[in-house]
């Protein structure tokens, strides 16, 4: 059964109208529904970036984009303008918008149904019922077409497709057994979250695992009422409500489209990693560049679609140094946002997460710094030499198991551990400067009580 959680307040989750402190400044999240940006759009938070901000972009894990370093004076600009781009319809509903799609959503060739027609139906419908501006701004929806796998048990929702006409909604990896038609989708969604924040009533959840009696209890409740609809009544499968967040056919791994990618209308779509999932200015200038529909993925990467040339956007994309190999040692490290950003952390472990990233292609490289940004810089070791102290080498630290540099690695400066990807090893910075490995699936060990906590809210740091 899920864990029953007790919460005593909101999350601490940032929006645009509701910004948050951090040690470097204000943070403001714009959520983007299935990651998208139109070329105007992006141009936009770039000079945002600029004019307010550091002149970096963080992705989150929801696949939304974050502003760092901002000042209170500047947001009643910063919003005004954020709206005016077309990216915050709703300012009361601002950060419940966590919708996610595949970044190939409307181009892939083996999806079921157009998802983008569905998250847009989606998103309006909660932005029309006013009591869903109380949902918590970690509560996450995805919809699954078929192709990417985007459905998943630490989702609160998830429509599934299942043939081109129908989906399942899935609650937390739960199938309630209920079918839907594409029109029924929104009302369905609505009908859900509304259950949601009835049942979390004297508990404060943010989450539907975290209810009394765990997402199975709910997700069989929910189909034993009847939902409303705008078409047809819903339908119900008569399987168990234990099943898997997938259709029942295989469609491969869940790791997000790296590289060239065919589309469904005869052009591609170019997946890029971006380090740390930061982009820095030269990042964004090359994106811009490009002018074309732009998708962030919920593994804090890209996809640049309808391209004509892909061969031509992988070397611009790889000059601007968004690297377009799967085999890239950048994929699957990431961090949180560090010392110097998060007044918790003990390390500036997105330094340390370079130099393991890094290090796993040129152990004989040293970093020897980075820009305002947070960008990496590297140089070679003199000829002949290696370093032996790794603050000098690309490689982890001593007390890091040599096992991790094959893994997914989230290296972070506290126990809180913000940000962690699903399946990722956790480093977690301890005081005497050595880090904790914490494998998959568990949590990292709690600071000694012996120290006070730091006064004031959880600061979110890190994109979550």
């Amino acid at each position: 059964m899920d864990a029953v959680v007790v919460r005593e307040r909101d999350d601490a989750c940032p929006g645009v109208v509701d910004a948050s402190p951090a040690d470097d400044g204000l943070i403001a999240r714009v959520r983007l529904p299935g990651g998208r940006l139109v070329p105007a759009q992006l141009r936009e938070l770039a000079v945002l970036a600029r004019r307010f901000g550091t002149g970096s972009v963080d992705l989150t894990a929801r696949a939304n984009m974050q502003l760092r370093g901002l000042a209170e004076a500047d947001l009643p600009a910063l919003a005004d303008a954020i709206a005016a781009a077309g990216l915050m319809p709703s300012r009361s509903h601002d950060r419940v918008r966590n919708i996610l799609a595949s970044p190939l959503a409307g181009r892939d060739p083996s999806a079921l149904l157009d998802a983008d027609a569905v998250l847009t139906a989606v998103d309006h419908a909660l932005c029309a019922a006013p009591d869903l501006a109380a949902l918590s701004g970690r509560f996450l929806i995805g919809i699954d077409d078929g192709g990417l796998p985007i459905a998943s048990s630490r989702h609160d929702l998830d429509l599934v497709a299942l043939t081109e006409h129908t989906l399942a909604l899935h609650v937390a990896g739960h199938d309630t057994t209920l079918r839907l038609g594409p029109a029924d989708a929104p009302a369905a969604i609505v009908h859900a979250a509304r259950a949601f924040l009835t049942a979390r009533a004297h508990t404060g959840a943010w989450h539907i695992r975290e209810l009394p009696g765990g997402a199975a209890h709910f997700a069989a409740a929910l189909a034993a009422e009847p939902a409303p609809s705008e078409g047809s009544a819903p339908s119900r499968d008569h399987a168990p409500t234990t099943a898997s967040a997938a259709p029942p056919r295989h469609r491969g791994g869940s790791r997000p489209p790296i590289g060239v990618l065919a589309q469904s209308d005869g052009r591609f779509a170019v997946g890029a990693l971006v380090p740390l999932g930061r982009l820095t200015r030269h990042h964004l200038a090359a994106l811009v560049g490009l002018r074309t529909e732009l998708r962030i993925t919920s593994a804090r990467g890209v996809v640049v679609r309808d391209v004509t040339d892909p061969a031509a956007t992988v070397a611009a994309l790889e000059a601007a140094g968004l690297p377009c190999d799967p085999a890239s040692p950048w994929r699957g490290v990431t961090a949180c946002s560090g010392l110097g950003a998060c007044r918790r952390a003990l390390a500036d472990v997105r330094s340390e997460a370079a130099r393991h990233a890094l290090g796993r292609s040129s152990p004989d490289a040293t970093l020897v710094g980075t820009d305002r940004s947070g960008a990496p810089t590297m140089a070679p070791l003199p000829a002949g030499r290696r370093a032996r102290d790794h603050r000098a080498t690309g490689h982890p630290p001593a007390d890091v198991p040599r096992a991790v540099d094959r893994a997914d690695t989230h290296w972070v400066g506290c126990s809180r551990a913000c940000g962690k990807p699903a399946g990722a090893t956790l480093l977690v910075a301890r005081e005497d400067g050595t880090y904790e490995t914490v494998p998959p699936g568990r949590a990292a060990t709690p600071p000694p009580s012996v120290h006070p906590p730091v006064p004031g809210p959880p600061t979110p740091s890190t994109p979550g």
